[in-house]
């Protein structure tokens, strides 16, 4: 009898009375239906009426993560892509959540149908280059996330009483029959682009060339007016020249002979010439005539030099 009692007791307590833990909210329904004021947010324990007079549901009000299925959306600018959202969403309003949802897979499926609604709204306002490029100041995936997270928020918290916490773009993906026809449109753009580059680069080399080639022409011309006038200057001092030389002739042949003989006899050699050969006259002794052998070597000396063989040929002063 006392554990039948104990039994009995532990049932009609479990009947009229319940706990909600630190994580849920519960929704007290009298005969099925419940008010604002039947909403319960506090962890604790509670009495109720037994069954069937009252029920009580408990929802789970952490944050819940939700995924939705790769979709097909259409850029502003006509390009396909496949869009995968991550939405982060947790119960805001119990007593409007119990209503239009009653669970939380029920919630779920609502909140992805409102977000995958409203972001190909907000994709179909941008470019595909929005959402792929190179450039990083050309992706929107901050300004797309926050319009769409805008729209869900209101009418998910208007129709489901859900928070909607963050909404973020998972994944991204082409369509297999368009990849192609995406990455050569893209190529195209990238050849246009390097092609506008390649045509700078040379607009610019030619731009280069005509300013180096103005450079030299400058240069060159300020060089053949500089040569003239050297030239100039040669010419008047030649004539200076001539004009003193002129008025004694034989001198001047005989300063210009001597001037060149240091030249012509700079090293050793022997010479066999015409005793009246200019410049070398001038090596040529006075009345008494100067025998020469190897050209700076004296008479005396030229069968040392020649060995004692036959000797030189004199060169004597001619009358």
């Amino acid at each position: 009898m006392i554990a039948g009692s104990l039994l009995g007791f532990v049932l009609i307590l479990y009947m009229v009375t319940f706990v909600v833990r630190f994580s849920d909210v519960a929704v007290v329904r009298t005969f099925g239906k419940a008010t604002e004021a039947d909403v319960i947010r506090e962890p604790g324990f509670y009495w109720k009426l037994p069954w069937p007079v009252q029920r009580v549901t408990q929802y789970d009000n952490r944050i819940q993560i939700a995924t939705t299925p790769g979709e097909e959306t259409p850029t502003r600018d006509g390009k396909n892509v496949i869009v995968t959202t991550t939405i982060a969403w947790r119960i805001d309003d119990p007593y409007v959540f119990s209503i239009r949802c009653g669970d939380l897979k029920t919630g779920e499926d609502n909140i992805e149908t409102r977000v995958r609604n409203d972001q190909k709204t907000v994709i179909a306002q941008y470019d595909f280059g929005n959402l792929v490029s190179v450039d990083p100041d050309e992706l929107k995936y901050d300004a797309m996330e926050g319009e769409i997270l805008e729209a869900v928020s209101a009418s998910a918290k208007t129709l489901y009483g859900i928070e909607v916490v963050s909404i973020g773009i998972q994944k991204l993906a082409l369509p297999a029959r368009i990849t192609e026809t995406v990455f050569d449109a893209m190529k195209k753009e990238r050849q246009a682009e390097a092609d506008r580059y390649t045509s700078e680069g040379k607009s610019r080399a030619t731009q280069i060339k005509q300013e180096a080639a103005s450079i030299a022409g400058t240069i060159q011309s300020f060089a053949h007016r500089k040569a003239a006038e050297i030239v100039a200057e040669g010419y008047r001092r030649a004539a200076e020249y001539n004009k003193t030389f002129s008025q004694d002739e034989e001198l001047a042949m005989f300063l210009l002979e001597i001037q060149n003989l240091p030249k012509l006899l700079r090293e050793r050699a022997t010479l066999v010439l015409e005793a009246n050969q200019r410049p070398f006259q001038q090596l040529q002794g006075g009345a008494s005539s100067t025998a020469v052998g190897s050209v700076g070597q004296p008479a005396e000396d030229k069968n040392m030099s020649t060995g004692g063989s036959t000797p030189l040929p004199e060169i004597v002063k001619q009358d």
